[in-house]
């Protein structure tokens, strides 16, 4: 009796204790049977040598945007260094987005080296904190409360009283309670351009939460131990954007700023929002039930592998997936807020020719209200951001210089793919119409196997 009394006041202490803290005793005993994994790389795979190295040219032709045109100081910009993100927290939602769930309470922060050594981008990965999952319960799409994204080496410029480009100090942030120079291109990410011009825009938020859709769905059985990946397209998908104002002192002034590719949304002169452009993809897989597939193929480029059928099992190919730049929901409709003009110089004939120019641009702007207060507008506008809002990116992507690993693939049939590197241009996904199929699709995965593509 005596020993049964000293182990319950043992538990009960036990209890005591473990209920101080900000967790429950038994969460705290729990093991959590949920890995979350997020890269910045297009490709899933693991095998470092299948991850396509970095390119950080800087040239208007390649990393600086074309809707830089005030300020050209290409010669003056470097590419970043290092990459931070603050995440407020993490939950999985079903399909239509409803009936969500919280998997990570904590707020979470990391920086990564823009290095292939760094994991964010060698296909490693960070571990982000989770706690369990619903069993039995479905989910569809991974929500990540994105409270900051931040490139280093951004740059401050303005114009003199002469139209000479003059540089300023160096744009500052607050990431992790700490200043530290660089630019939230985060805060960016919240409207479109079409966004933007609705009187309702402050209520519009299209990265609080970036909505990740989970390819194939997420159905946990009790005792299964899962891999949730989420990829976003970081790795060779970086840009240099500009951002205008006035300064203090007057001036017309400059941010240059790093921030993801606008490749599927393009950012057009003296574009303000770039919501829409920050892409990402996540799968699932389980540790026990997953190959690895190797091969070779005959040049440089991306294997892509994509599930026969899609979680309803109806058939599926990688139409299901890329787009179509020719199809006629590509291209932006073509109405453009016109541009003020630039503050006067100080002389006679600078003022003159402002005002002139001024009286010009209010004429040009009540052209451009009417246009987009046109119903039609906002139809081609819609029809263009669904159609963008179609692209789906693969849940399996691995990089050949001649050969190529593939990790962590879940047993299943698979159809393979392969595009060429010269057919995916630096800050780009493969146009659909650029995708060749393997000979031998579909391929069923159940062990290591090779996919040759020669």
């Amino acid at each position: 009796m005596k020993k049964y009394l000293k182990f319950l006041y043992a538990l009960a202490i036990v209890i005591l204790i473990g209920c101080t803290g900000d967790n429950a005793l038994f969460d705290e005993l729990s093991n959590s049977r949920v890995t979350v994994i997020i890269k910045g790389t297009f490709e899933s795979t693991t095998d470092s040598s299948s991850i396509k190295g970095w390119d950080t040219t800087v040239s208007a032709t390649q990393s600086i945007d074309d809707s830089v045109n005030d300020m050209i100081t290409d010669i003056s910009e470097t590419f970043p260094n290092t990459f931070m993100v603050d995440i407020a927290e993490m939950r999985l939602a079903k399909e239509d987005g409803g009936s969500d769930d919280k998997v990570a309470y904590d707020r979470q922060v990391f920086t990564a080296a823009v290095s292939d050594t760094d994991p964010f981008f060698n296909g490693v990965g960070v571990v982000l904190d989770c706690e369990d999952i619903k069993p039995g319960k479905r989910y569809g799409m991974v929500m990540l409360y994105i409270r900051k994204l931040i490139f280093d080496n951004a740059t401050q410029w303005h114009f003199d009283t002469s139209g000479n480009i003059e540089q300023d100090d160096a744009p500052e942030e607050i990431f992790h309670e700490k200043d530290i120079h660089g630019f939230d291109f985060n805060q960016l990410m919240v409207n479109t351009y079409y966004d933007y011009l609705k009187q309702n825009y402050d209520d519009i938020n299209r990265v609080f939460p970036l909505v990740v859709p989970i390819d194939g769905g997420l159905l946990v059985d009790k005792d299964d131990k899962v891999v949730i990946e989420v990829r976003l397209i970081i790795k060779n998908f970086i840009k240099l954007y500009e951002y205008n104002f006035y300064n203090d002192n007057g001036y017309r002034a400059a941010y240059h700023y790093w921030a993801v590719s606008d490749w599927l949304r393009a950012v057009e002169p003296d574009d303000i929002y770039m919501g829409g452009n920050l892409l990402g993809v996540a799968r699932v897989y389980k540790k026990e039930e997953v190959a690895t597939v190797s091969g070779t193929t005959a040049s440089s480029g991306y294997v892509i592998a994509i599930p026969a059928t899609n979680m309803y099992g109806n058939p599926q190919t990688i139409a299901d997936y890329f787009l179509d730049d020719d199809n006629p929901g590509w291209t932006r409709p073509s109405v453009y807020e016109p541009v003020a003009p630039l503050f006067p110089y100080s002389t006679v004939e600078g003022y003159l020719d402002y005002y002139l120019r001024y009286e010009q641009y209010k004429v040009e702007y009540n052209v451009f209200v009417d246009a987009v207060n046109d119903g039609s507008y906002a139809t081609n506008w819609n029809a263009y951001d669904w159609y963008k809002y179609a692209l789906r990116l693969p849940p399996l992507v691995a990089h050949s210089s001649g050969s190529y690993t593939l990790t962590n693939v879940p047993y299943g049939d698979y159809l393979f793919y392969f595009v060429a590197d010269s057919n995916v241009p630096y800050g780009m996904l493969p146009d659909v119409d650029t995708i060749n199929p393997y000979t031998g699709n579909p391929v069923t995965i159940n062990s290591n196997i090779s996919v040759n593509f020669l």
